[in-house]
């Protein structure tokens, strides 16, 4: 059976030939076309824009291709590094229990092993606030931790400060014994490291 393709350029090459032989185009002693009139001109003109055409197919299947092949081999990559990342947690978390059952009876942060050194480590609360509601219980409650810019006039409060003070219990903040509004807190766990 005859591919198309092929058929279709057998097809061309037959009728550039029988062209060329009916415009009776000649070739000097090193084989270089003799152009003699425009008719002669004409078709090399054509061929000049299939040339073109030709390098513009071949680009943009090249480009099909790569971006194919790009996205095949991405999938590929993406696949194998998520394999690795599972095996990776999985150790990691028998490394992170292990850890945790070792330090939990000792002032330790961390284990040194030949291999690398486990580590548990305490992370910061995240503080969301209301400012407007901090601002006017600070404005009564708090009235040292209020300040004041003088360059674009704005009053905040020194929230730096104020987290040196209060007292974190059950995601709340508290004051002197009463919780302060205005303040939402996030306490994180303890964070596992294996370097």
């Amino acid at each position: 059976m005859i591919n198309e393709f092929d058929f279709l350029n057998e097809l061309n090459e037959f009728m550039k030939e029988e062209s060329a032989k009916q415009l009776n185009i000649q070739q000097d002693e090193n084989n270089n076309y003799l152009i003699n009139d425009r008719h002669q001109a004409d078709y090399f003109i054509n061929l000049s824009k299939q040339c073109m055409q030709d390098i513009e197919q071949i680009q943009q299947y090249i480009a099909e291709e790569k971006s194919r092949l790009l996205q095949q081999l991405e999938q590929f990559e993406q696949r194998e590094i998520d394999s690795i990342l599972r095996k990776k947690d999985y150790y990691d978390r028998a490394l992170e229990d292990f850890a945790r059952r070792e330090l939990e009876s000792s002032n330790k942060k961390s284990i040194k092993l030949p291999s690398g050194t486990l580590s548990i480590k305490k992370q910061q609360p995240h503080y969301d606030y209301i400012d407007e509601t901090l601002l006017e219980w600070a404005k009564d409650f708090a009235p040292d931790l209020v300040k004041t810019t003088y360059v674009e006039p704005k009053v905040s409060i020194d929230k730096k400060e104020l987290k040196k003070r209060i007292v974190l219990d059950d995601n709340k903040a508290y004051f002197n014994g009463y919780e302060v509004p205005g303040i939402d807190v996030t306490i994180k766990d303890d964070k596992f490291e294996v370097k």
